[in-house]
């Protein structure tokens, strides 16, 4: 374990593209993508390593272009594009509510007794013979794992940071 993969402020880890949303699409828009680099699969896991509940940590300050916070009722969710197939797969729980990023500072979201409010539950994809949780996300180096939002407002990545916990992604040769 212990890949880094973040977004702030304009910059971000190798593995990592970032996207403005588009607030009147229809469907939710991926702010960040990440591509493993050639080569590797990164394996993103659902567990309880901090905190008591299973999940993947995801600690984010989303900003418009002014330095506003995203509305509270901001959706957030997490797909996954694989090579060959037609279009991304919803891979966690969606977030409806985005108000413990909006009240706690990133250093509290990481907090052992705040994190659990920051895990997104990583699921089986509607297509998977298994449904429910998922003990793990794994994204080859020809896939795509997105961050998407559901949101009125564009998120403006200068004023954005965006960090999944390193103790939950794992960076593995193929």
């Amino acid at each position: 374990m212990g890949e880094d993969i973040y977004a702030a402020t304009g910059n971000s880890a190798d593995a990592v593209t970032t996207y403005q949303n588009e607030p009147s699409s229809p469907r939710p828009s991926p702010i960040l993508e990440v591509s493993p680099e050639r080569g590797t699969f990164l394996r993103f896991v659902n567990a309880a390593i901090k905190g008591t509940v299973q999940g993947l940590p995801i600690y984010m300050k989303l900003r418009d272009s002014n330095g506003d916070l995203l509305p509270v009722n901001t959706e957030i969710k997490l797909e996954l594009e694989v090579a060959g197939m037609d279009k991304e797969m919803v891979v966690s729980e969606t977030m409806k509510s985005t108000d413990q990023y909006r009240t706690l500072s990133l250093q509290e979201q990481r907090n052992v007794d705040n994190i659990d409010s920051t895990k997104f539950t990583l699921q089986y994809p509607d297509a998977a013979p298994e449904s429910g949780p998922a003990p793990k996300v794994d994204v080859r180096d020809i896939d795509s794992f997105y961050v998407t939002i559901d949101s009125a407002v564009q998120v403006d990545w200068a004023e954005s940071e965006l960090f999944i916990d390193s103790d939950y992604v794992a960076s593995i040769g193929r």
